[in-house]
């Protein structure tokens, strides 16, 4: 890429788009735009969708949502003197209809100058993504689409934007997010693009943040322009989307990169910041890549988990949130998040202690209390729990059909524990939230959710399940590091046993704990979920003696858990059962942060279809079982 004696200056407008409100939204853009104008910039960008939000669910469906969002484009436009700008929006086609039966629209780049749109004003998004959490070519009509309508192929509709800045033209390459992220499909925008002689490419992009996302993102883009090198702008947005069952982070972390893949300017995470920078210029800065490590993977994911809760409770009227504090992991990392992210002020704690819970728990559950100054109390629940007991005991059904059969109700352990469960949510927390007008979150994990091993109506309720995406064994991880940058949280939590403490066999004073050996099932719900492994994958692998490796778990931890192929089929089959069959319960819950690569929820759609084991699976296990080769 040639340096100019012209150099442009470009800015990238990283905005927090609030999902929608496109009034509120264009009124920044407007802000910005005028700000851009009196700094002297040439070019503005914003992010993709940037007047609607993206992850709208079927508000697509709303046609005047949809033409109140597009009519805000000409006040942008109108705007435009003496600058460019470039913005996200929806496109629609009114003449045509969607493959739904409903208006045509797409999911577009708009671009004006001088208070008129430049050439046909706008690109539509070529590459729509069906997988995870995106949903585009169920609301969207692509650019590859529309070629295939006209008999054409995408290169011949594809062009760069001539853009004149200073007397000088540029050939301007727009896409969409997705349009770079093409290894797994058959066409390469960018590559299109830069065969047409662009001179600069800027992605508009609404990309949730996910675990080293923006190490790989540079590492594609440098891919991209290695060739035919090229500045590179990327424009992404902050804030939350919430599709009702899933809370998505967008981090932002906005970039302009130079020609040879460095890095220019890199907006900061989680914050509202316009970047500026020179391109085609003699001199250009460059700036060190970030080091990837497992201490900076933390720090993003704590503070995404605490930019999560902050901006779900920007909804709400007031900010106070009530949990129960057990003096478990769980709950004292849920604690520490919402303090973090509320306030000690807006967070009230309840300890409901039946006869199962220790004085151990009870004082630590105080402890972190007092450590983090937030509201907190006791409420037993034994009298309640004893109550229920002899409630549900007394009652005798009488079958009216003239016989007079009568059933009398005997709880096992199992509903004994459940009715402790549900006193504590449905009774304790629900009612304390009420009273002070606020609202309860739940402190559920992403293993035990996966295996059911929660309460409905007990432990799987509440607004909000901010740990939810943490297998266990991350949730201690997180609370150590969290422990490392300021001692909140007793040791005390540390050392015991995990325990939901709802009966004698959990007692942790005697190292009693939760049926569920974390190391392993961790590393096994991660394989179900976000591999999307089968259990004929897993005993394959388990047959072959690369499991450990495959699902990158410590081998000696499953050589010390089977004593051999039969204990490790049983709870392969057990586990694989509760994960199938308690889908029930997660489609119940409240939204969760998604912060792993496949969140139960909207991010991973599961079906109620019972158990199956393959055919290949039971020949598996018949082989092994009988010690055959």
């Amino acid at each position: 890429m040639m340096s100019s004696t012209n150099p442009v200056k470009i800015a990238v407008a990283q905005i927090e788009v609030i999902a929608g409100h496109p009034d509120i939204n264009a009124k920044k853009i407007l802000r910005e735009i005028e700000i851009a104008k009196n700094a002297g910039d040439d070019i503005i960008v914003f992010p993709e969708m940037s007047i609607p939000g993206y992850l709208l669910g079927d508000e697509w469906e709303n046609t005047a949502f949809v033409n109140d969002c597009y009519a805000f484009n000409d006040e942008i436009k109108n705007a435009t003197d003496n600058i460019v700008a470039i913005w996200g929006n929806v496109d629609v086609d009114d003449s045509m209809k969607n493959e739904d039966g409903r208006i045509r629209k797409y999911n577009a780049a708009f671009i004006a100058q001088n208070k008129s749109y430049l050439g046909a004003g706008r690109v539509h998004k070529t590459l729509m993504p069906k997988y995870r959490e995106f949903d585009d070519e169920r609301h969207f009509y692509s650019a590859r689409k529309e070629a295939q309508d006209r008999y054409l192929s995408i290169e011949d509709v594809f062009d760069p934007f001539e853009v004149t800045i200073k007397a000088t033209s540029h050939k301007l390459g727009l896409i969409l997010c997705e349009d770079m992220w093409s290894d797994d499909y058959t066409i390469n925008p960018i590559n299109i693009l830069l065969k047409k002689d662009a001179g600069l490419i800027v992605n508009l992009s609404c990309s949730p943040w996910t675990w080293r996302k923006n190490n790989k993102r540079h590492s594609v883009v440098r891919n991209r322009i290695e060739n035919q090198p090229v500045y590179f702008i990327y424009a992404n947005n902050i804030g939350i989307q919430n599709n009702g069952k899933n809370i998505f982070l967008f981090d932002g972390n906005s970039t302009i990169y130079n020609p040879d893949g460095s890095l220019q300017k890199v907006a900061k995470d989680y914050t509202e910041e316009t970047i500026r920078a020179p391109i085609f210029a003699e001199k250009i800065e460059i700036m060190l890549n970030p080091e990837v490590s497992d201490e900076r993977d933390k720090e993003e994911l704590y503070k995404g988990i605490v930019y999560g809760i902050k901006k779900f409770f920007d909804i709400f009227p007031n900010r106070r949130v009530v949990l129960g504090l057990s003096g478990g992991i769980d709950s004292a990392l849920s604690a520490v998040l919402l303090a973090e992210a509320l306030g000690s002020e807006n967070v009230y704690a309840i300890n409901m202690p039946s006869q199962f819970n220790s004085e151990t728990t009870k004082n630590a559950a105080k402890i972190l209390a007092q450590n983090l100054g937030i509201h907190y109390t006791t409420i037993p629940i034994q009298a309640s729990y004893e109550n229920t007991i002899i409630d549900l005991e007394s009652a005798i059904f009488t079958r009216l059909d003239g016989s007079n059969t009568t059933t009398k109700l005997k709880l096992s352990g199992i509903n004994k524990e459940n009715i402790q469960a549900r006193d504590r949510g449905s009774r304790l927390l629900a009612g304390v939230a009420s009273i002070l007008d606020a609202v309860f979150v739940n402190n559920g994990n992403k293993t035990e959710t996966a295996f059911g091993y929660a309460t409905l109506y007990g432990d799987v309720n509440g607004a909000l399940a901010p740990i939810a995406d943490l297998y266990k064994m991350e949730v201690y991880e997180l609370a150590a590091f969290i422990n490392s940058k300021k001692n909140v949280i007793p040791d005390t939590i540390f050392n015991i046993p995990a325990s939901a403490e709802l009966s004698a066999d959990q007692n942790i004073d005697e190292g009693k704990g939760d049926p569920i050996y974390y190391p392993y099932h961790d590393k096994l719900v991660r394989a179900f979920v976000e591999f999307r492994l089968d259990p004929e994958d897993l005993l394959q692998y388990y047959t072959e003696g690369i499991l450990a490796q495959i699902i990158k778990c410590d081998e000696k931890i499953i050589e010390n858990y089977f004593k051999d192929a039969a204990s490790f089929i049983a709870d392969l089959e057990h586990k694989w059962k509760l994960y199938k069959l308690n889908y029930f319960k997660r489609i119940q819950s409240p939204p969760i942060i998604a912060v792993s690569k496949r969140a139960f929820g909207f991010d991973l759609r599961e079906s109620q279809n019972g158990v199956y084991f393959t055919q290949r699976y039971l020949k598996l296990k018949h082989k092994l079982m009988n010690g055959e080769n």
